[in-house]
């Protein structure tokens, strides 16, 4: 019996982290939400110690962000890095390693929370929480991307499992690194998860100042000292987020209970909720800045199926309760595989550097302007594979400046106003198509089919020629 579960286990294990992977491979690109944390990990691990030469002092971002993700996730993929190198393998493959492995960080906290929700739940319980993360687009899309919020995300998901253990002492440590460190918001979720425990006089406010004041200022003085000295001045990143976040603590409406079979599920949808309810109060939200709340609603919808296909011979509304159920886990990986392909088609910019790369030899003397567009979908310094070719993604330049004639290729996203003012000097090479709409047909099966359009055009300059470079 303990060789059968341990068999059944392995089986869900490897089903994470195949559904991570395939998410990962099929949409290998990133978006400029996620460049600031890919950016700095090929500068750790290609630049080392040359620090002038790091992506964010020449594009910093709208706010300076922490440095400790990037270095944690270099160091882990720096072995197969070296060999990598050693062995000459596009840099394109580093980039999947540091995805894939932010990916297993996930994927080995949820199997963390997994073991206590085993052990507290059952076995059911813990099969269809692996389920359903398994069949959720977007908690397998989101946890291999380089965002500020998914470095946080196996920190929140151990934290929360060390809090339905009641290990107090493992939880406050980990608050404090996460919410000091990456996000700061996550003082909503987790303080919810502390005010319970304090509430229920499962911990005491002395205990509390013990644990927490000496882990918040090793936190502290740890993102202080590494963000500093890669910034070149005196910084704490997340005291640039927006106070209100923290303020919404004391001044939102408390969260409302949710109908659940037992008081341990209710445990865990009051602070998921409830963070959900008070983030909704800012101006600007996103899916991914509730990503943490995933897991915990996840188990609460697990233990309240495990409850329903329990009963199903008890009556016709348990067991259309039970098809229900299954239903919602065929839904949601149909849905995935849709939302799958259709985000496959959504980076066109990442898709035209590789096009250029297949197109011109990599001798050539190459120097190549892309466009903010094109940098946005999917361009990263891990796709600039040609050491002797000039990539330039300023921002100072358009289509009628002389210095974009000067350049042997320019990527940008169609335009045929820009296009007519280079036709002079330049012609289009390639078009690259994109994601443009989903468009519903009733009467072929399947109803619908993705539509692309060109959305991203490569320009080579007239007088290019294929020649070797001069090594200039």
């Amino acid at each position: 019996m303990a060789e059968k579960r341990s068999e059944s286990g392995l089986l869900l294990l490897l089903l994470l982290i195949s559904v991570s992977l395939l998410h990962l491979f099929i949409c290998p690109f990133t978006k400029v939400e996620e460049s600031f944390n890919l950016q700095a990990a090929h500068d750790i691990l290609y630049h080392r110690l040359d620090f002038d030469r790091y992506d964010h002092h020449e594009f910093p971002g709208v706010v300076p962000r922490t440095f400790l993700g990037p270095l944690f996730v270099s160091a882990l993929v720096s072995p197969l890095v070296v060999l990598s190198s050693l062995l000459d393998v596009p840099k394109i493959y580093t980039q999947l390693m540091v995805r894939g492995c932010l990916g297993a960080c996930v994927v080995a906290a949820l199997w963390h929370m997994q073991k206590e929700v085993r052990k507290q739940f059952g076995s059911t319980v813990a099969l269809l929480f692996c389920l359903m993360c398994a069949s959720q687009f977007h908690l397998m899309f989101y946890c291999s991307r380089t965002l500020p919020n998914v470095f946080a995300l196996p920190l929140v998901v151990v934290a929360c499992t060390a809090w339905m253990a009641q290990r107090h002492r493992l939880f406050i440590a980990l608050s404090a690194v996460v919410i000091i460190v990456f996000r700061v918001e996550l003082c909503l979720l987790l303080g919810l998860m502390l005010m319970m425990s304090l509430v229920r006089r499962r911990l005491g406010l002395l205990e509390l100042i013990c644990y927490a004041v000496p882990a918040g200022i090793l936190a502290l003085a740890l993102s202080v000292c590494v963000d500093s000295f890669f910034w070149r001045r005196l910084l704490w990143p997340e005291v640039n987020l927006s106070l209100p976040v923290v303020l919404l603590l004391g001044s939102a409406p408390g969260p409302g209970l949710h109908p659940a079979p037992d008081a341990r599920t209710r445990a865990l949808l009051v602070p998921s909720l409830g963070f959900v309810l008070l983030y909704s109060l800012l101006p600007h939200k996103e899916l991914r800045f509730i990503i943490y709340t995933f897991p915990l609603l996840n188990l609460a919808a697990a233990r309240g199926s495990s409850y329903i296909l329990s009963n199903y011979h008890k009556s016709w509304l348990y067991k259309l309760g039970s098809l229900l159920v299954i239903g919602q886990l065929l839904g949601n990986a149909a849905f995935s595989g849709v939302s799958l392909y259709v985000s496959h088609h959504n980076y066109p910019g990442g898709r035209a550097l590789q096009e250029l790369d297949q197109r011109v030899p990599a001798t050539a003397a190459v120097s190549v302007h892309m466009d903010p567009y094109v940098a946005e979908t999917g361009v990263s310094r891990f796709l600039q594979q040609r050491p002797t070719w000039k990539y330039d993604k300023r921002e100072d330049v358009s289509p009628g400046h002389p210095v974009m004639k000067t350049y042997s290729h320019i990527i940008m996203e169609i335009n045929a106003t820009s296009i007519r003012l280079l036709q002079d000097t330049h012609l289009p090479l390639v078009f690259i198509p994109g994601y443009e709409q989903v468009v519903f047909t009733p009467a072929h099966l399947p109803p619908f089919r993705v539509q692309l359009q060109d959305k991203v055009v490569i320009l080579q300059r007239k007088d290019f020629t294929a020649s070797p470079s001069d090594g200039r």
